[in-house]
């Protein structure tokens, strides 16, 4: 049984494993043709790489907001993720057992659907642990101690944030605000502003680019795509301002979410936040000027790390060889 850690988000795709490291890290999307566009022609990269190049191909990802939209396009999405790291052709195709991320708050039919897909995709043995957890793991923080600390993960397709102490999620909450929301907000202010219609691809390169939540920011840049009413080819200059003015309101959103759950944390653990900092995880959490806003809104010290969108794969792949760490997780309930 050869034993891998899963991160299944709604931007990337990410397989790590014991004996190797990060094997993959791909989109999470698949490419649809054939007569009905019904059949899967291609996934990851392949399948990005086709994206609005061909009216007969559709590219779509089957999880959505970090939750699994499709679970049968998951599976062979999945399945074909697998033969890229170990091709069919191999003379022992290995059995696996797998560590895989999950969102918060999944019902038992809805994590007993994440273990029939992962089943259908020749997965045997999956451990559930959700995302937010795996973050903190990946970053280094001490998630053993009795001290209490807020995690607040920023992903893709979905924020999710948790008060953890003793290997376990005193109490947490997740909402469907990640990248891909700001890039679609991105895509229409371009829209109605430049009149010039850009790609989701596009739109996520100007968020990675130029945008900024510092008001001084003088960062710009050239973004192309096709003019509104004349449907040619056209470009033009985007700068930090403009996409701070899109990507703010969710920013804020996040932090109230933030408060929120502050304000349910049990006297005993109060002290700990108060007197500590907030971690901020996942791959948009890497936003120039996100580590001012947080303090401004929240009153407390915030946590950053590099490379922030590899923190949960390395957290999973983690405790792929730490039984300890996970026999506290089980027994703090959040296995």
């Amino acid at each position: 049984m050869k034993a891998i850690a899963i991160k299944l988000g709604s931007a990337f795709t990410s397989i790590y494993t014991s004996d190797g490291g990060l094997v993959l890290r791909e989109p999470t999307v698949v490419a649809m043709g054939g007569t009905d566009k019904s059949k899967i022609v291609a996934v990851g990269n392949d399948a990005l790489s086709m994206r609005e190049k061909s009216p007969d191909i559709t590219v779509l990802s089957p999880v959505s907001e970090g939750i699994m939209a499709s679970p049968d396009v998951c599976a062979f999405m999945l399945k074909a993720f697998l033969d890229k790291i170990c091709p069919q052709s191999a003379i022992f195709r290995p059995r696996y057992e797998a560590i895989v991320g999950i969102p918060l708050g999944l019902t038992a039919d809805e994590r007993e659907l994440y273990e029939e897909v992962f089943a259908e995709a020749d997965i045997t043995n999956v451990t559930l642990v959700p995302n937010v957890l795996l973050s903190a793991i990946g970053a280094g923080l001490p998630i053993k101690s009795d001290k209490g600390m807020l995690v607040v993960n920023i992903g893709g397709g979905r924020t999710e944030i948790a008060l953890i102490s003793c290997g376990g999620i005193i109490n947490g909450c997740g909402m469907g605000v990640g990248g891909q929301a700001i890039d679609k907000a991105i895509m229409s202010y371009v829209a109605n502003n430049f009149n010039m219609k850009i790609s989701a691809e596009s739109a996520r390169k100007l968020r990675e680019e130029v945008g900024s939540l510092y008001e001084n920011d003088t960062a710009n840049s050239v973004v192309s795509g096709m003019d509104v009413s004349s449907n040619v080819p056209e470009s033009a200059m985007v700068h930090s301002y403009d996409i701070r003015e899109v990507m703010m309101p969710y920013f804020l959103r996040i932090c109230d979410l933030a408060k929120a759950v502050v304000k349910t944390c049990p006297p005993s653990i109060a002290r700990d936040i108060v007197g500590g900092e907030v971690a901020l995880t996942g791959g948009v959490s890497n936003i120039p000027g996100i580590d001012a806003l947080f303090m401004r809104q929240l009153s407390l010290p915030v946590k950053m790390f590099d490379r922030p969108e590899f923190l949960q794969i390395i957290g999973a792949g983690t405790l792929l060889s730490d039984g300890e760490l996970m026999k506290r997780l089980i027994d703090g309930g959040s296995v």
